[in-house]
């Protein structure tokens, strides 16, 4: 049985917890007061600290978990309706969403906050995705659903996630840089090199546009709670 990690000083669960003092309310001061879109018993939906684009949200277990292969094992059908609903009123306001997500295993090294689990939704090509990772010479498994992360070997290797449409495919990481999956989203984007990287562009107007477009959507979801499991 998967069972979730302590994860002190990691800044998504400080700021999940509600702690006063995080890089969001840092570099936010207050407008928005707040990224989180919705919450479930078992997850948040935020927007990206500093979104590539508009649109850009982040889908992330409250508990530490290093991938959602594992959150999938513990979490599976509030998950997967949860994933459903969502994607749902993204086609409505951004269009058909790309999830990205780097899931990690113990024995990766990496930083606390990579590690917590989390999907990226992004309004991208995913055959624009596939290209670039496959130029990149990675090998991939494509499953037939995202459930199938939750069987072995996923929840305790790293993968790289793309599924786009409900089409999933696992690619196998290799020396790829941190923050490998904003890189190919940046570069679809046509954001330049490292303009990618959160510690290098803060892109506040995106982060406000996005939680201006998705304001009606915690009301929304709520209609339709998935239960946990």
């Amino acid at each position: 049985m998967i069972t979730a990690v302590p994860c002190t000083g990691a800044d998504f669960c400080e700021e999940i917890s509600g702690a006063a003092d995080t890089s969001f309310r840092r570099f936010y001061e207050g407008d928005p007061p707040s990224r989180r879109v919705h919450s479930t018993p078992n997850f948040e939906l935020l927007a990206d600290l500093s979104p590539l684009t508009t649109g850009h949200l982040l889908l992330l277990p409250k508990r530490h978990y290093l991938s959602f292969a594992q959150v999938l094992g513990e979490h599976q059908r509030e998950a997967v309706a949860l994933i459903e609903r969502v994607r749902e009123l993204y086609r409505e306001v951004f269009g058909e969403p790309l999830f990205l997500e780097h899931g990690s295993s113990t024995g990766q090294v990496s930083h606390a906050c990579i590690t917590h689990a989390h999907l990226h939704l992004l309004p991208v090509s995913g055959p624009a995705a596939d290209r670039i990772m496959l130029a990149d010479g990675l090998r991939y498994h494509d499953l037939n659903s995202i459930t199938e992360l939750a069987r072995p070997p996923w929840p305790d290797s790293a993968y790289f996630l793309r599924s786009h449409e409900g089409h999933c495919r696992v690619y196998l990481p290799t020396t790829q840089r941190r923050q490998y999956l904003r890189s190919v989203a940046g570069s679809i984007l046509s954001i330049d090199d490292p303009e990618w990287d959160y510690a290098v562009v803060m892109r506040k107007d995106a982060l406000r546009s996005t939680m201006r477009r998705v304001r009606d959507w915690p009301a929304r979801l709520a209609m339709e709670e998935p239960r946990a499991r």
